[in-house]
């Protein structure tokens, strides 16, 4: 099993193709340099894995955080739909709740008058 021989030509294509001169080997070299350093930078946040934890321990906090601040936002609102709702309804039939308040009041007397005499 030979492996086949190139022609003078192949040989002469693939020594002219690059660097042709000085400042082309140091552009590849310097192109080169930079890759091998963002391929570094790389593999070094990959294995750095207590750095990659806190940096999605982070970013979940952010998260829920609007998260939590977008609930608040709806909880305010509802909560204001709410009472003017009930103020609504307390003006416009207000019997029932001034019945309600006199109950409560005769009670929380009658457990006076109770403590005091026992």
């Amino acid at each position: 099993m030979s492996t086949p021989k190139e022609s003078p030509k192949e040989r002469t294509e693939e020594s002219e193709e690059f660097p042709r001169n000085p400042e082309e080997a140091r552009l590849d070299i310097e192109l080169t340099r930079q890759e091998l350093g963002d391929t570094a930078h790389a593999l070094a946040h990959k294995l750095n894995v207590p750095a990659r934890a806190k940096e999605q321990a982070q970013q979940r906090a952010a998260r829920f955080k609007g998260q939590a601040q977008q609930r608040a936002t709806q909880v305010k609102g509802q909560l204001k739909h709410g009472t003017a709702k009930a103020t609504e309804t307390v003006r416009g039939n207000p019997v029932p709740f001034i019945v309600s308040g006199a109950v409560a009041a005769v009670a929380v007397g009658g457990v006076i008058t109770w403590k005091v005499r026992h």
